[in-house]
């Protein structure tokens, strides 16, 4: 149906459609709602599609900590013991070493002297083993020695080095010389002869005589009692 306005205006009339009741908007509103999130789902777009939620990557094992090496103790020698030293057997001390009084065989009297000095002269004396009849051995060479008088620090020495027989015997300052060196000769019964190795001739008492007071001389070696000398 047209209408008109006072001015003749003539209108359309209102078409006919369907009916404005809430009710029924709403309810459309809510079914038109549900075809969407239908549609949503369906496309993936809200997390309902089909594909399989990701699967977390498991994190890298982390290494177990190395478990110390076991020590291994090294093994036990036994240090071997020292084979014991033996004891040095003592040498047998040499019974012609240290102060000596030297006992003549012949005459059971002992080497002497006159004097105290340089050049007193070597003779027979009673044995009294004072320091004056003692004589200290003393190692010179391999098989020589040099005789000290304790009392005085001189050395038993044949007179002027001479080489003759007769020569006397008397103390003299120690030189070392060959006059002054002796070898102690094994003789019988523990005596020695002494040797001077200048000459090579004994140290006896002269002419044999058994006297205090007599010289003691060099004679060419025989071993006789008078040549034989006992180290006490």
């Amino acid at each position: 149906m047209s209408e008109t306005d006072g001015s003749g205006t003539v209108y359309g009339t209102r078409r006919s459609g369907p009916p404005r009741d809430p009710v029924l908007l709403a309810a459309g509103a809510v079914g038109l709602a549900g075809v969407l999130a239908g549609v949503l789902f369906a496309t993936g777009l809200l997390g309902g599609g089909d594909d399989p939620a990701p699967t977390p990557v498991a994190g890298s094992p982390t290494p177990a900590a190395p478990s110390p090496s076991e020590s291994v103790a090294p093994p036990t020698v036994e240090s071997p013991e020292p084979t014991p030293t033996p004891s040095p057997t003592p040498s047998e001390a040499d019974p012609n070493s240290g102060p000596k009084v030297l006992r003549g065989v012949g005459s059971g009297l002992c080497l002497g002297l006159d004097g105290d000095g340089e050049r007193a002269v070597a003779k027979l004396a009673g044995c009294t083993g004072g320091p004056e009849q003692q004589w200290v051995v003393n190692p010179f060479g391999p098989d020589t020695v040099t005789l000290t008088n304790a009392a005085h620090n001189q050395c038993l020495d044949v007179e002027g080095r001479s080489g003759d027989d007769g020569a006397r015997l008397q103390q003299f300052g120690c030189h070392g010389e060959d006059n002054q060196q002796w070898r102690l000769q094994p003789a019988d019964d523990g005596a020695v002869l002494l040797v001077a190795v200048h000459s090579g001739k004994c140290a006896q008492v002269r002419d044999g005589g058994g006297e205090a007071g007599i010289d003691v001389v060099q004679a060419p070696c025989d071993g006789n009692p008078a040549q034989r000398w006992s180290p006490q």
